[in-house]
């Protein structure tokens, strides 16, 4: 009796396991549910295609122009770390010949706490940065005479930098014997300096014909007149100013400077309404960069995904189109680098400029997709401008 009352309670044992184990999920088969549930959800927001395009160039030369804001220096924490970040802007600028440089401001320049330097005179991170890369394509010898006292402070270590070799003035001055030197037109006679004889005071110098080249004597030009304190090219051998498209032949930036233009833009508009180019440009293209906390599939970067188009493939010109003269006038291509939201809010500040204009994105062909190696956005806007000069240059 008690083996057949234990085997009973044995089978209704075993009974009841069966059915707790269909009624109850356990924990291993709930997880997986979760995992496929939000595979689901992942599967469904990368079933958005973000539209791609082909970017066509109507011209066989291309002007390159970069924009960067002042928070290329956000993660630089002393004044060495600014010079080397800018210094590698500066380098991929010449290397690729870029005619332009334009620094976005972001509002930073009425924050005094953001000025940088030491000493009495302190820049704001805009104009640091400008005349940092302005002091990069400035020959040794006219550094004091281009720069301020108080300035030179923020330059120091800038100096002890190499000098970038492919700026056109570097590869004609071999052993200081080049015909064509940099300089900077002074006058002999302090402006204002009052005359022996009459005792009367003498109108300011507007134009002189002395040009300080670095040599221990100035040059006096031949027939020549030139505004005083302004940079010129000068053909010691002639003793005359000439453009530098002769002197460098197509190594020359925007407005006739010497390696790049550099100007400083306060808001998103300025990029474009104030540009050293008479023609503006022909096509502007963003580059994702200095956005480390990046996410694609945030809803608002898949929409603003779809309005920018990614640009996977850049056409040149064909031969038919060069043979017949339409490609003869050079392309002026602005490549915008930063992260969207600090665009965005630049725009922002204009926005009563652009009345018609739904937003920043307007402005844009596309965005520049860098290679599978390198990760959108999570990259720093100095390595993104020799990247992207790169890829342009070799599609």
């Amino acid at each position: 009796m008690v083996l057949k009352r234990s085997g009973n309670n044995a089978g209704k044992g075993k009974s009841i396991s069966r059915k707790s184990s269909t009624t109850k999920p356990s924990k291993a088969s709930t997880t997986k549910d979760v995992r496929k549930s939000q595979t689901v959800k992942n599967s469904d927001s990368k079933q958005v295609k973000r539209p791609k395009k082909t970017l066509k160039i109507m011209s066989k030369s291309v002007n390159y122009s970069l924009c960067i804001p002042v928070s290329i220096i956000d993660n630089c924490k002393n004044l060495e770390q600014i010079t080397h970040v800018v210094y590698q802007v500066a380098k991929s600028a010449v290397l690729f010949n870029a005619g332009e440089i334009v620094v976005l401001n972001l509002g930073r320049d009425s924050d005094k706490s953001s000025a940088i330097g030491g000493g009495s005179q302190k820049l704001s991170p805009s104009l640091l940065i400008a005349s940092l890369l302005q002091f990069f394509v400035t020959p040794p010898y006219l550094v004091k005479s281009v720069f301020k006292k108080d300035y030179q402070r923020c330059l120091q270590i800038a100096s002890k930098l190499p000098r970038i070799s492919a700026l056109p003035f570097m590869r004609y001055s071999n052993d200081d014997q080049g015909r064509y030197r940099e300089g900077l037109a002074v006058t002999m006679d302090k402006p204002g300096q009052r005359s022996s004889k009459t005792g009367s005071k003498q109108k300011a110098y507007d134009q002189t014909k002395y040009v300080n080249v670095g040599k221990k004597e100035m040059v006096e030009l031949r027939g020549q007149l030139v505004p005083a304190n302004v940079r010129v090219t000068v053909d010691i051998v002639e003793r005359k100013v000439v453009s530098p498209t002769e002197a460098y032949g197509d190594f020359v930036g925007a407005q006739a400077s010497f390696g790049y233009h550099v100007r400083v833009a306060r808001n998103f508009g300025d990029i474009f309404m104030k540009s050293a180019l008479p023609e503006g440009y022909t096509q502007t293209v963003w580059v994702n960069s200095g956005d480390f906390y990046f996410n694609s599939e945030v809803p608002k970067n898949v929409k603003l995904g779809i309005k920018i188009p990614r640009i996977e493939k850049v056409l040149k010109p064909t031969v038919e189109e060069i043979a017949s003269g339409e490609a003869e006038k050079p392309a002026n291509m602005m490549v915008v680098f930063g992260k969207w939201d600090h665009l965005s809010q630049s725009f922002k500040q204009c926005s009563d400029m652009f009345e018609q204009c739904e937003g920043a994105h307007q402005f844009f062909d596309g965005q520049l997709q860098l290679p599978g190696a390198v990760p959108e956005a999570n990259l720093a806007i100095h390595d993104g401008c020799m990247i992207a000069l790169t890829l342009l240059s070799s599609l």
